[in-house]
């Protein structure tokens, strides 16, 4: 019989959360569904688990060019190209490259956006975090919806630099588009996307409720189960009285979403599939209603293989925020 492969750094962590919660061997081995032994292996010798002599790699340039590429890699937008130029290395682009790959500091990355996380936004998301660790198909039930401005012009750009893990991510501010944009509502649930809404005007919670009256027929029927759990996020019309009282009129279990967690919602990775598919080999858009018809071809399109794997994906990230102490995840 082969020998069974190591714990993931992600099997790893949650078992440690798991110890923390007083879980015993038993109850982690069947939780993470691996065997008491490897589980007993890793908790006998926590720093040295998984660790491995690796031999001296070899490589095509000399130790100082080495540490100048870095040097000139850490936290910079330039190409392997362009740094091997500024470095005056006589080595190829691909040896650049894998000086950079195998250095365990620097990663490729893309400029994002974060909310600012304060104290109190962590708290409130690590809190929101620890009362819902214990949930797994739990999450099934979850209808997650969010609005969207999709702009006529396409996204903006993706760019990319090596980031020195060592430092603070750089962001990307984002521009002004003025060449205008469609707004929609969307909604997702385990079996499948739900229609689509283009939303005209200034929304307020008036018209949030009036569209949320035509969608909420298709909320039970999408998750086989009329005690759904709705999901939205703290916008201030979804926090309007109006909109609290209507969801308490009509028996909706509405989650306690904590603010500033667009990491934790997973309609946002489909915001991120619906973007790449909708301007895909550079396609282009001449107007609002060209762009419309793009949007709902696109969302009618939405694998629901991938759906469901976003929804599996999030017992790791509670397991991910918890080991964050409530801070931004790279999701």
């Amino acid at each position: 019989m082969g020998r069974k492969k190591s714990l993931t750094s992600e099997e790893i962590g949650k078992i440690k959360i798991l110890c923390e919660e007083g879980y015993s061997l038993r109850k982690i081995a069947k939780r993470i569904g691996r065997s008491h032994q490897v589980i007993s292996n890793f908790l006998d010798d926590r720093e040295n688990y998984g660790k491995k002599f690796k031999g001296r790699t070899k490589f095509a340039t000399t130790e100082r060019e080495r540490r100048a590429i870095l040097r000139e890699a850490s936290n910079s937008t330039l190409t392997a190209r362009q740094i091997a130029h500024n470095v005056g290395t006589k080595a190829s682009v691909r040896t650049v490259q894998r000086i950079i790959r195998n250095f365990p500091h620097l990663k490729r990355l893309k400029m994002k956006r974060k909310p600012c996380l304060k104290e109190h936004h962590c708290t409130e998301r690590l809190h929101f975090a620890r009362n819902n660790m214990h949930w797994t198909k739990e999450w099934y039930k979850v209808i997650f919806s969010d609005e969207k401005k999709i702009n006529l012009d396409g996204p903006d750009g993706y760019s990319c630099y090596f980031h020195d893990l060592r430092k603070n991510e750089i962001i990307l501010s984002r521009r002004r588009n003025d060449a205008g944009s469609v707004m929609v509502w969307g909604a997702i649930s385990y079996n499948g996307p739900i229609d689509l809404v283009v939303i005209q005007g200034r929304q307020n919670s008036r018209s949030y409720i009036n569209l949320l009256k035509k969608e909420i027929c298709k909320f039970s029927s999408a998750t086989d189960d009329k005690s759904f759990i709705f999901q939205h996020d703290n916008a201030s019309i979804h926090r309007a009285h109006d909109v609290r009282q209507w969801f308490q009129q009509n028996n909706i279990n509405v989650l306690d979403w904590p603010s500033l967690s667009p990491d934790l919602n997973i309609i946002e990775n489909v915001w991120g599939w619906l973007s790449r598919e909708l301007y895909k080999n550079g396609k282009q858009y001449n107007n609002k209603q060209d762009l419309e018809k793009g949007i709902k071809k696109c969302w009618s399109k939405l694998p629901i293989k991938y759906i469901r794997s976003l929804y599996d994906s999030m017992p790791s990230r509670i397991f991910d925020l918890i080991q964050k102490k409530g801070k931004s995840l790279n999701y």
